[in-house]
């Protein structure tokens, strides 16, 4: 069966707070049956890996780096990082100001399923 489309908008999101910033579910849970996606705004993320949940991070604004497996890369608004599940990851604004970018996670599901709750290395 074909999953219906969806139309979402940022501004009609819920905030749910994060240790660091916070984060809105534009799409999650499985909806739509193609993506997660998360708009997230933190100035660091603790380091975590996903058992069986696959990441495409869109920078969209603010400056820093990314951890990926113990190897650093500069971030800024176009970056895109790539984080296939078991990678362990992290990312630090080079600022107080906060990093903005949007997660597109796969498979779908909620982020409190234990394939795609964050877990500690």
């Amino acid at each position: 069966m074909k999953p219906e489309p969806i139309v979402r908008h940022l501004d009609e999101t819920e905030q749910t707070p994060c240790p660091f910033g916070n984060a809105r579910r534009v799409i999650t849970g499985g909806e739509g049956g193609i993506s997660n996606v998360h708009v997230i705004s933190v100035t660091q993320g603790n380091k975590h890996y996903h058992a069986a949940y696959d990441e495409v991070f869109y920078i969209l604004s603010g400056k820093g780096s990314i951890t990926l497996d113990e190897k650093s890369f500069p971030i800024r608004p176009g970056s895109v990082a790539v984080i296939p599940r078991g990678t362990i990851h992290s990312i630090t604004s080079e600022s107080n100001d906060p990093l903005e970018f949007i997660i597109f996670g796969t498979p779908p599901m909620f982020i409190e399923d234990e394939r795609a709750k964050p877990l500690k290395p």
